[in-house]
């Protein structure tokens, strides 16, 4: 199992940066790996809340687990999805801006020696599409690994 965490810094309030990373669809903004998220379960998010999404490579579905409002948020993926992915956020209000921590604790099926090869190039991703996703949040633009352009 692959585990590591990330912190970053966004010059936004904490509602606005839970607002938007609350709204799953807005994945693809930000995660140039991710082509597009639905979310598949009526009603407000919240724990339970299901989404499908179109990745690069695969299709995966996840369901939020965990969902405090301007505080914490975590997804994990629904079998047969695969890889296996428990994916958390934690906000804490510093001033006008936010600290945003994402840990990741990922079963990618790989033994030993491969997986720890493996595990240096996911964090290094995750981490590139963190600033993605802060620089779009203090912006409101920004160029992905691919090329696409977002906005908010």
């Amino acid at each position: 199992m692959i585990e590591f965490e990330n912190t970053i810094h966004v010059e936004r309030p904490i509602d606005e940066v839970f607002a938007f990373l609350s709204d799953f669809e807005n994945l693809p903004k930000w995660n140039y790996f991710v082509l597009r998220v639905v979310k598949t379960s009526a009603g407000p998010v919240g724990v339970g809340t299901t989404y499908h999404q179109v990745r690069k490579t695969d299709e995966q579905v996840f369901r939020v687990i965990e969902f405090e409002l301007n505080r914490r948020l975590a997804i994990q993926t629904i079998p047969p999805s695969s890889p296996e992915l428990e994916m958390r956020f934690i906000l804490q209000a510093e001033g006008d801006s936010t600290k945003v921590t994402d840990v990741w604790k990922l079963q990618t099926g790989m033994i030993g020696l491969l997986e720890r090869l493996a595990a240096g190039r996911v964090k290094s991703a995750v981490v590139d599409n963190l600033r993605k996703l802060k620089q779009l949040l203090e912006t409101g633009r920004v160029t992905l690994q691919d090329g696409r352009v977002t906005s908010l």
